[in-house]
């Protein structure tokens, strides 16, 4: 596995002047600023296998950022904000497993003039007003509702259960070997008028629906 932060010979301070994430106790993890992850260097410099969530309590944080970092190499339609200053809205449908001083963090940060924006919302509510919506694998059996219901709309739909991309979902987040991996959908991304970053495809495992697979 890659270090994305690497480490002195004298001690576990990294270069970016933070503990590595994973250096350190989890409940110092729980706490920490998820941009001192990001600063580190989260995002995925040649590898998918880009980060260990070894330590209990560590795979969310490092999912919340990946949810962050993926903003910045994705493109949404002009209209899919209802003003140029709205902001970007980042749904967590059902049970939240993130920590809520990790999402207020989150809240302060800023994507291509749109202000992040952090809500749970229930599964019947309407999503289709989120830029993104996250599906935990605790919804897993809404999933392929939520997911048919969004067709049509701009949002970038990301789950953590096994299939999800293959049903239709965007961007599916996997661990592998205590390794944080994502799968992409390409075909349901155009169809959502979404714009993926050539250098996110390139680490991404591409997968394909069924019908596709078959026409293929």
């Amino acid at each position: 596995m890659m270090n994305i932060c690497r480490q002195k010979r004298t001690g576990w301070r990294s270069r970016c002047g933070r503990r590595s994430v994973f250096g350190v106790d989890p409940s110092h993890t729980r706490q920490a600023s998820i941009f001192g992850i990001i600063a580190c260097g989260l995002f995925f410099i040649a590898s998918p296998s880009v980060f260990s969530q070894k330590e209990e309590g560590a795979e969310y944080p490092v999912k919340l950022a990946f949810l962050y970092n993926f903003t910045k190499f994705i493109e949404w339609p002009p209209d899919s904000y209802h003003a140029p200053g709205a902001p970007l809205l980042m749904c967590i449908v059902g049970h939240d497993p993130f920590s809520r001083i990790l999402e207020s963090d989150l809240g302060t940060r800023n994507v291509g003039g749109h202000p992040v924006e952090v809500r749970t919302l229930k599964p019947n509510d309407k999503l289709s007003v989120c830029q993104i919506v996250f599906l935990p694998a605790a919804e897993k059996q809404q999933a392929e509702r939520i997911v048919k219901g969004l067709k049509g709309s701009s949002t970038l739909t990301v789950g953590e259960s096994d299939g999800f991309a293959e049903m239709g979902g965007i961007i599916n987040l996997t661990i592998e070997a205590n390794k944080v991996h994502f799968e992409v959908n390409r075909l349901a991304a155009e169809r959502a008028g979404l714009k993926i970053s050539s250098r996110l495809l390139s680490i991404a495992k591409i997968v394909h629906e069924p019908d596709q697979t078959r026409q293929n």
